[in-house]
């Protein structure tokens, strides 16, 4: 414990001088090294390497990440604009020798040691008593609003650059398509890119996935009332041409895949002023789905994948409001076969 204390503030300076200077990282693999060494002949139980490596962490990554999501006078921090130019040069695996690959390569290399590395989570017992990730965890805490344990460490900082850098990109996506014929296609597969571009960079850490979300969300809130209008007839419409093909290949397993892909990019809607005229707009598609084809267990799929972006709940009034209707038709029907069969009787 002593010596977990005694290098704190020893590695704290070092990384400190690291953010100045970047080449000191000589000097900063010779500490780790002899720390590891340390932890290897004297700590071999798992908790003491926990606590070491937890030590290390909060000594030298954490002013780091502080040092590169802080802004500069023009409102940009290294890290972001190191993203920025990733989702920019970006190329397919097979160019792996170009200046592009090996660049996006240093940077995905980066995230995943900032993310996956921190072992600032709950202790070995708690882990394993819990089961679940430190980002699943983190996650769901700043989905439910507290979120405190992610903000207090180096994971929540990086998560909100990246959320600033998703919500940049998609204002500069909207302002330059807002008024194109196919807005929407090209908004999903946006919205693939940075899903995809999430994974490649953070992994399946939950609170980056929550960090995507909250990024399209701040770009539509940006929008003006009667683009807001627009935006949400072309995403109901596109979604009702979406479900049509969904209804003629119901008999394949394939359509079933496609639906959580289909609907991902939609629920992004929820608690947003979008999402009122988004349903507006959905209900009347409905509508005329069910007179055209009646009601099916892919319109219930639907409202249950994405009932959120319906705050007024009109889709799911609908949908209970017709299967009601059916079960009080199938009760007319045998209440009309038990007086018909009482007739039948007394004539008998």
């Amino acid at each position: 414990r002593s010596a977990f204390l005694g290098e704190c503030p020893r590695l704290s300076a070092g990384a400190q001088q690291l953010c100045v200077l970047p080449g000191r990282c000589c000097r900063l693999n010779r500490a780790l090294r002899h720390e590891q060494g340390f932890a290897d002949r004297f700590l071999p139980d798992d908790e003491a390497a926990w606590a070491l490596g937890r030590t290390c962490w909060e000594a030298l990554v954490n002013p780091l990440v502080q040092s590169i999501t802080s802004p500069d006078p023009h409102g940009v921090s290294p890290l972001a604009w190191l993203l920025s130019e990733y989702l920019e040069s970006v190329e397919p695996p097979r160019r792996a020798t170009s200046r592009g690959a090996v660049f996006g390569s240093r940077v995905r290399r980066l995230t995943q040691l900032l993310v996956h590395v921190d072992p600032s989570g709950p202790e070995p017992e708690e882990a394993r008593a819990a089961g679940l990730s430190l980002g699943r965890r983190e996650g769901g805490e700043e989905q439910g609003g507290a979120g405190q344990g992610c903000k207090s460490s180096s994971l929540w900082g990086i998560s909100q650059c990246w959320r600033g850098v998703v919500q940049q990109q998609v204002q500069r996506f909207l302002e330059a398509a807002g008024q194109a014929p196919d807005l929407v296609e090209r908004y999903c597969g946006l919205y693939q890119r940075l899903r995809g571009a999430t994974e490649e960079l953070f992994g399946q850490q939950a609170a980056f996935v929550l960090a995507l979300g909250q990024g399209f969300a701040g770009a539509l809130l940006q929008l003006s009332f009667l683009t807001t209008l627009h935006v949400s007839e072309q995403f109901a419409r596109y979604l009702d041409g979406q479900i049509q093909e969904l209804h003629r290949a119901a008999g394949s397993a394939g359509p079933l895949q496609w639906l959580q892909q289909i609907l991902e990019p939609f629920v992004v809607f929820s608690g947003l002023e979008l999402a009122h005229t988004f349903e507006h707009f959905y209900r009347h598609y409905l509508g005329d789905r069910l007179l055209a084809q009646g009601p099916s267990w892919l319109e219930g799929a639907i409202v249950e994948q994405i009932g959120l972006c319906f705050p007024s709940r009109f889709p799911q009034k609908m949908l209970s409001n017709l299967a009601e209707s059916e079960e009080l038709q199938q009760q007319f029907y045998l209440f009309q076969l038990q007086e018909q069969d009482k007739r039948l009787l007394e004539l008998d």
